[in-house]
């Protein structure tokens, strides 16, 4: 009985620990929405490997509870761990199943803020896209509009030179 309390307690601290790092890559998302609409490359940049670094730790944490999870569960219940937790009576049981319920609300924050994010990439990705298309029509074939107010036709570069 005092390894199973131990167990359920170690539960609910990984479970906080989760949610505070949702919460923190919560964070990191607002920051790169912001750098974003800056156009701030390097702050995107800075942002995007801090983002991996809190990745990492969600993973190793999600692993944690998983084993914790299984050890509690006993083998019988490993393949219906979310049915065992509903139907356990265990003191811990319901604040456990509050801080999934809490972790899973955050996912789907997590989840939209990520969609509007790479929005704005793509957004971003269109804007410097057509930037070096105009850049490459005032180089190419194209009409130029010079300072004097004349558009300047140049030349198409050819390998067949036409004499006359």
């Amino acid at each position: 009985m005092h390894r199973t309390h131990e167990g359920w307690e170690r539960l609910l601290v990984l479970l906080g620990e989760m949610r505070r790092i949702f919460t923190e890559f919560m964070t990191l998302l607002g920051d790169e929405e912001r750098r974003l609409l800056e156009m701030d490359r390097q702050g995107v940049a800075d942002v995007t490997e801090k983002k991996e670094q809190v990745l990492d730790t969600m993973r190793r944490y999600e692993q944690q509870v998983s084993d914790v999870l299984h050890q509690l569960a006993g083998s019988d219940n490993h393949e219906r761990l979310e049915v065992w937790l509903k139907q356990t009576r265990h003191p811990h049981a319901s604040t456990a199943r509050t801080r999934f319920h809490e972790l899973g609300d955050l996912t789907r924050e997590i989840q939209a803020h990520s969609k509007k994010n790479e929005a704005l990439i793509r957004r971003t990705h269109h804007v410097v896209r057509e930037a070096i298309n105009l850049i490459y029509a005032g180089l190419g074939t194209g009409p130029v509009y010079q300072g004097s107010g004349t558009l300047h036709f140049p030349t198409v570069p050819s390998s067949v030179h036409l004499h006359g």
